[in-house]
């Protein structure tokens, strides 16, 4: 079977984001030039897990093709959220593959892709019950050079045969260690300017905080990074928490936000400020228990709680994109710290049409959004260079390069809601009924984006645009927005693209005289410089909102009515 044919066959159930098929390819590409380990960047919201799980349904479509015995995936993560949050978009992306979780006293060991505990995977026992491995996944790959990766990694042969895959937002370490020991190759990268200005991430402002009281004089210097300690030290003697509270309540009514702190103690303090400013907050640190954070997490979910404060905790991995609020009351060295912590916020979400950055320390103008990677840690350093770190003090630069520059970029102009600009960003003709339910008109069918009872959740549906009793679902409880509507742009056939593509000639000629006589049936009112295409929509509207509006059950109503409000 050639290449072509069969990317067109294993392809069918999800459409590419063009640079995540620009992904795809360039570590096919890589490993045809007999590369090992390539590494992907792709910044928080780019879909890295879309990503893997095609270059993984490829990858075994090429094993199986050739018969090859090993055709198992591993994907190896490191903390509890990203291996579940990895096995649920696997299943979004692709519901045909059987999806396995090896963690403490869970073994799923036979399954297509295993993903499975970096901490579990320590143990040799646990290791020698994954037979069979052809390919690693490694999520948050920055973490490689740790001693408990290596050990996986060589385990399976990852550093003399076995392919391995590394992902992550931000390619740089803050301690000395060389990432490119374990990843020979940057394939592909994308920033969060790219996203930014393509549309797959809101646009970020940024309000800069002053506590006049706060001191960072004191705050030395600790392997690489200002010491937790003394910055946390710092923040509960100054008034940092009521400025926090303060600000929050003027600036941030109605937002989700994400607060990092450097200690529990002053996370806790900040915490007990805007809750006595009328904000919910909860904690959430090394210390809560799985059970704690996943209720906590789904509190936050479910608008119950307005902030998480944590102490570095939620800046990998966890997604909560209905945050829009990031509030930044440490500084750090670290580029790559930084951009995960203004991250959490830029993903996209129905009403959310921008994200806001309360910078508390001074982050943001030592730091850029764009990133960098770091292949090479600081093993070149001259070794005659003395460097004492303990006795370095915090200082911010009036004159540095920092997010306020790159951000006049971004927030020129009227600013959209995001769902909006997500749907017309889309080269299908996305269509809304008049109760809010997003559907493509694909022929003698309609394809439906409907709230699925699980929050934050989407089920999509196809059905005949007349006949009643043969609808099907496309697929079902999808956990991201944009992967439902690939989901259904996938669904549509090539002859019903000639109605569901926008860029098709005839949208752009005249209506015809059926059209016209058409939309005054149902009493449309055609502008005299209306085209086909938009004629044509105005008609679907009508149609498709008797066919879909009635028979929606009523969370997916609740959901949105809420949407069409701009409250989600």
């Amino acid at each position: 079977m050639t290449r072509q044919r069969l990317v067109v066959r294993i392809l069918g159930m999800l459409t590419l984001r063009p640079y995540q098929r620009a992904a795809v390819d360039a570590l096919a590409a890589a490993r045809d030039r007999g590369t090992l380990r390539p590494a992907v960047v792709l910044p928080t919201g780019a879909g890295k897990t879309v990503v893997f799980a095609h270059d993984i349904r490829e990858w075994r479509g090429r094993q199986l093709d050739r018969g090859a015995p090993d055709s198992r995936v591993l994907v190896v993560a490191h903390r509890a959220e990203l291996i579940e949050q990895a096995a649920g978009r696997l299943h979004d992306v692709d519901p045909s593959l059987r999806i396995g979780v090896v963690k403490a006293e869970r073994n799923d060991t036979l399954a297509d892709v295993v993903v499975a505990s970096v901490q579990t995977l320590r143990s040799a026992r646990r290791r020698a019950q994954l037979r069979r491995v052809g390919m690693l996944v490694v999520d948050e790959c920055h973490h490689a050079t740790a001693a408990s990766y290596r050990d996986t990694l060589e385990h399976f042969g990852a550093f003399e045969r076995t392919p391995a895959v590394g992902y992550t937002a931000t390619m740089v370490r803050g301690d000395d260690a060389a990432l490119g020991e374990v990843w020979q190759d940057v394939v592909y990268t994308r920033t969060i300017g790219d996203m930014i200005r393509d549309g797959y991430l809101v646009r970020p402002r940024g309000i800069r905080v002053k506590v006049r009281d706060l001191d960072f004089s004191r705050v030395r210097k600790v392997r690489g990074d200002y010491s937790e300690k003394d910055l946390g030290e710092a923040i509960e003697a100054s008034m940092t928490p009521e400025a926090i509270a303060r600000a929050y309540g003027e600036h941030c009514q109605g937002r989700q936000g994400l607060l990092f702190a450097p200690t529990v103690a002053s996370a806790g303090l900040i915490a007990a400020a805007l809750c006595e400013a009328n904000i919910p907050t909860a904690v959430v640190s090394g210390e809560t228990s799985d059970g704690e954070r996943r209720a906590m997490l789904q509190r936050f979910r479910d608008g119950e709680i307005r902030v998480l404060a944590t102490c570095m905790v939620l800046t990998e991995g966890t997604d909560l994109p209905m945050a829009s609020v990031v509030v930044i009351a440490r500084p750090t060295t670290h580029a790559g710290l930084y951009v995960q912590m203004v991250g959490r916020a830029l993903r996209l979400w129905p009403g959310k049409d921008s994200a806001l950055v309360l910078d508390v320390t001074g982050a943001s103008q030592r730091h850029s959004l764009d990133g960098e990677i770091d292949l090479f840690g600081e093993s070149d350093r001259d070794e005659d260079e003395e460097v004492n770190e303990d006795e370095e003090v915090l200082e911010l630069p009036d004159d540095a390069v920092g997010m306020r520059d790159v951000l006049d970029e971004y927030v020129d102009g009227e600013l959209e809601a995001v769902e909006v600009d997500l749907f017309r960003g889309s080269q299908s003709a996305w269509l809304r009924t008049r109760a809010g339910v997003w559907f493509l008109p694909a022929g003698e069918r309609y394809i439906a984006l409907v709230p699925a009872p699980r929050q934050g959740a989407w089920d999509v549906v196809a059905m005949h645009r007349y006949q009643t009793g043969n609808s099907r679902w496309v697929v079902r409880d999808i956990g991201e927005l944009s992967l439902a509507m690939a989901h259904a742009e996938s669904d549509v056939t090539p002859a019903e693209q000639v109605v569901s593509r926008r860029e098709r000639a005839w949208r752009s000629k005249r209506p015809s005289s059926k059209q016209l006589d058409l939309a005054a049936r149902y009493g449309i009112v055609v502008d005299p410089h209306a085209t086909a295409g938009e004629v044509s929509g105005l008609i679907s509207v009508v149609l498709a909102s008797r066919r879909i509006d009635p028979r929606l059950p009523a969370h997916a109503r609740r959901v949105v009515d809420a949407s069409l409000a701009g409250v989600v």
